[in-house]
């Protein structure tokens, strides 16, 4: 059987893991099961990674670099802030509804970095991710819509992070698409309402 090159092997542990944490939780995702449902030999997973530790780190860091894509990419401006900020989080909605996994094993993530001192900094590094996306949202529509926001933008940033999430949070165990929705389109006009135009006092 030919070897499976180190980068190849690394991206199908990382993608059994994925899986793994997604249908089964963290206490299923040992080596030994990751390595099954790679359909690797044991032997490999210690050739590709130091640790398990390893593993879930270059898992968080893949994961949150495909979402911070999508995220900003979902971009959307309207003809005015309120209309952009209604688009774009129901673009964002649209990308947790077609893969809800990605966001249950994220949180996940976040629970059990915060929980393993090996881990240390893992969910710092992802939420500072988060600000960066949530970030350019707003500097993105307010440089489009010519406006400037009343509160500092990392207060700003702060509560859209804390929206999304238990919205997110809310839907995964309800499943109310219609519900959340509702909230994300009165959080954006709530928002809207802290956008002034550049140059008023």
């Amino acid at each position: 059987m030919p070897r499976v090159p180190v980068e190849e092997r690394r991206r199908q542990l990382v993608a059994a893991a994925f899986r793994v944490i997604g249908r089964e939780g963290f206490a299923a995702a040992t080596t030994r099961r990751v390595c099954a449902e790679a359909g690797a030999p044991l032997a490999a997973f210690h050739y590709c990674f130091d640790s398990k530790q390893a593993l879930l780190v270059e898992l968080t860091e893949q994961t949150l670099a495909e979402l911070v894509d999508i995220q900003t990419d979902g971009i959307v401006v309207g003809s005015d802030v309120a209309a952009s900020l209604r688009a774009t989080l129901r673009e964002y909605w649209r990308g947790v509804e077609a893969d809800p996994n990605r966001e249950s094993v994220l949180m996940a993530l976040t629970q059990h970095a915060l929980a393993d001192p090996k881990l240390a900094g893992v969910a710092e590094a992802q939420y500072e991710a988060y600000h960066r996306t949530a970030r350019t949202v707003l500097e993105t529509i307010a440089d489009a819509c010519g406006v400037t926001w009343s509160l500092p933008l990392g207060r700003l940033s702060r509560m859209l992070i804390v929206v999304t999430d238990g919205v997110t949070l809310a839907w995964l165990v309800d499943r109310d698409g219609e519900a959340a929705l509702a909230a994300l389109d009165a959080f954006a006009d709530q928002v809207a309402a802290l956008a002034q135009p550049i140059g008023d006092p």
